[in-house]
């Protein structure tokens, strides 16, 4: 319990800490510290008529820009692909086609919409100097870019690599399992949960799976109903919950838990357990949690991740009391 109370007060700490971004706009628009972000919009589904009277009708533009692409002007890019190239437009003062290249820093200095253009109507000028500058289409853009923040550059490191990490990961629980497993347990029981739980006498195992599946399950449904809330934290993340959307604010309070979570699981495994038998109930539990993650993510986008997620909290819960019962 005492392990609990300090899980409990760490993420109460560190809930307050973080930040936002900054965002862009459209060609003619202003400044994005005047508009509202889509946070504050959404959140409060408020915004007071003496503010919309004051907007010219470029301001409005630009905010509707800003909250249906999440970026405006001033907004900054970085490279992920090996190279970018910009070309000009009418009116600008420098004529020579340039490139930008993989890690280079690009911000956003002006944005248009081309109706005569049948591949993408949005134009982007971008700039990494007063020498490289140039235009280039949204969805290119958008394709070779991520935004210039270090938790927007995980998040799609891990988009993109998906498929490869989740399969290592359920790959390393089930060796570990094969090889864990003694010989006197029956094939059919080869990952039967509840003895996987029972090889250790702690509830965090169980609390870890239990918040890896309610983490799944917003996740999902967050994809399902609000989208627009998942591109928002893409292009503006923050590690503070209280600045967030509820249900996204909800997502990184589980996302803290669960991190703070598995930091107690390699601690009771470390006084549970020898080096190389520790090494491989952690390998099980980790291969056990991108089961229920991927379980319950893929249910929820068809609606039958609900019920499924209140089993899995039934009987993980019960475990739960249980373990804590036998420490007491």
């Amino acid at each position: 319990m005492r392990k609990l109370l300090y899980i409990i007060l760490s993420i109460l700490i560190v809930s307050c800490v973080g930040g936002t971004a900054t965002q862009p706009t459209e060609a003619q628009l202003p400044d994005s510290d005047s508009v509202p972000t889509i946070i504050n919009i959404v959140d409060t589904a408020i915004v007071e008529d003496s503010t919309l009277m004051s907007l010219t009708p470029q301001q409005v533009d630009s905010m509707v820009f800003r909250l249906t692409h999440h970026y405006s002007e001033n907004f900054n890019f970085l490279v992920k692909a090996d190279s970018l190239k910009l070309i000009p437009r009418e009116g600008d003062l420098l004529l020579d086609t340039c490139h930008v290249y993989k890690n280079d820093i690009i911000a956003v200095a002006a944005i248009k919409t081309v109706p005569g253009d049948s591949i993408d109507s949005i134009w982007v000028k971008v700039a990494s100097n007063q020498t490289t500058m140039g235009w280039i289409r949204e969805s290119e853009l958008l394709k070779g870019t991520t935004p210039d923040d270090l938790i927007s550059e995980m998040l799609d490191a891990l988009s993109s690599s998906r498929a490869i990490w989740m399969s290592a990961l359920l790959a390393v629980g089930l060796i570990a399992v094969i090889i864990g497993r003694k010989k006197t347990v029956k094939k059919q029981e080869i990952f039967h949960l509840p003895n996987f739980l029972d090889e250790m006498l702690s509830p965090y195992p169980a609390l870890f799976l239990l918040l890896v599946g309610i983490m799944a399950s917003i996740y999902a449904s967050v994809q399902n109903f609000v989208p627009e809330f998942w591109q928002e934290y893409y292009f503006h993340p923050t590690l503070n919950p209280l600045v967030l959307p509820p249900i996204m604010a909800a997502l990184v309070v589980v996302l803290w838990l669960v991190i703070i979570t598995f930091i107690a699981v390699i601690d009771e495994v470390y006084h549970h357990f020898y080096f190389l038998p520790g090494i491989i109930h952690l390998a099980k539990i980790i291969g056990a949690a991108m089961l229920v993650y991927l379980l319950v993510s893929w249910t929820t986008l068809i609606y039958v991740g609900y019920p499924l997620l209140a089993v899995l909290i039934y009987y993980l819960v019960k475990k739960i009391v249980k373990e804590l019962r036998v420490e007491s």
